[in-house]
C-alpha cells in the first residue's frame, strides 16, 4: 500500500465573480462596448444576407431594383412599422448598457440615505 503524507492546501475562490457577470477586460465599459459591437455585427449580417436574397430573387426574375429602391417612399403606415422595428433594434443593440444601468439603479435603492447636512 502506498501511504504518503498529503499536504492539504486551501484554494481561495475568486472574489470578483458574480453570477453571469463575466468580465474579460479590466477597463470599465470595454466589455459592454464589445457586446454592443457584436450585437451590431450580428444584426448587420442578417440584413446583408436578407438583402442578398432579395437581390438574387429579383435578378432571377429579371427585375432591376436600383433606382426604385433609391427613390422609394414609405407610406405613413409603413413608416410607423419601420419606426417600431428601429426601436426594437436599438433596444437589442444597447441591451447590455441598459442592463448595467438598471442594475445600478437597483443597487442604489439598497443604499442607505446619506446623512443630513446640518
Amino acid at each position: 500500500m502506498f501511504a504518503a503524507k498529503v499536504k492539504k492546501t486551501q484554494t481561495k475562490l475568486r472574489y470578483g465573480v458574480k453570477g453571469k457577470q463575466i468580465k474579460f477586460f479590466d477597463a470599465q465599459g470595454v466589455d459592454e462596448l464589445v457586446s454592443i459591437c457584436m450585437t451590431l455585427a450580428q444584426e448587420l449580417w442578417v440584413v446583408k444576407e436578407r438583402l442578398a436574397t432579395v437581390e438574387a430573387a429579383a435578378a432571377k426574375k429579371g427585375v432591376i431594383l436600383g433606382d426604385e429602391v433609391e427613390g422609394y417612399a414609405f407610406t405613413p403606415e409603413q413608416r410607423a412599422v419601420m419606426e417600431e422595428e428601429k426601436a426594437k433594434f436599438i433596444d437589442r443593440v444597447f441591451f447590455t448598457l441598459r442592463e448595467q444601468s438598471e442594475a445600478l439603479e437597483i443597487d442604489a435603492k439598497d443604499e442607505p440615505d446619506p446623512p443630513k447636512l446640518p
